[in-house]
């Protein structure tokens, strides 16, 4: 068990920003099974609490492969440039004013009526907002492929405030559902 292994290593996967997830999800499994915390229950303290360490050390590995804003700052990290979450900014903007936009149209089906037509265009705006999603991926990906690490983390930060609006999208279609 070496709690310095890298997250690709542990699951024998290439270190790449496209993560095989059917793999990842069958090596996981595969090393829940043989490093469950119960299957230490007659061994010693240091190797119980090893296990537990393991096991979290495996959860966290699966947790981050399986995100790709996680796993680009990792692969960033591995790169030597890692991501500092709390102190990201972004300084395009035309990307800011695009998410002044769908704060705006978020806000404005917050005051609207209830109606068919706000489901609709909450669609319209989830989709638009998944559709930025993707192209940044594909961007943050070259980036990444040609080495550009500076462009890739300015790319990252942008993926967060996507992230953080579609949080908040889903959260009004829960709010619209109840």
């Amino acid at each position: 068990m070496d709690l310095t292994q890298n997250y690709f290593d542990l699951f024998g996967l290439p270190q790449s920003f496209q993560v095989d997830k059917k793999r990842l999800a069958a090596h996981y499994r595969r090393l829940q099974k043989e490093l469950h915390p119960d299957r230490f229950a007659g061994k010693t303290d240091g190797e119980q609490r090893l296990a537990v360490q393991f096991a979290a050390y495996v959860n966290n590995a699966y947790h981050v492969l399986k995100s790709p804003l996680l796993c680009a700052e990792y692969l960033l990290a591995l790169a030597g440039t890692p991501v500092n979450s709390d102190g990201l900014t972004v300084n395009d903007s035309a990307f800011l004013l695009v998410q002044m936009q769908w704060r705006e149209s978020l806000s404005d089906l917050a005051d609207t009526p209830l109606s068919s037509n706000v489901a609709h265009e909450l669609s319209l705006l989830a989709t638009e907002v998944e559709g930025e999603k993707k192209q940044f991926l594909a961007e943050f990906e070259q980036a990444y492929q040609q080495e550009n690490y500076q462009q890739a983390k300015a790319i990252v930060a942008k993926l967060h405030f996507v992230e953080k609006m579609q949080a908040e999208l889903d959260r009004f279609e829960d709010d619209l559902l109840d």
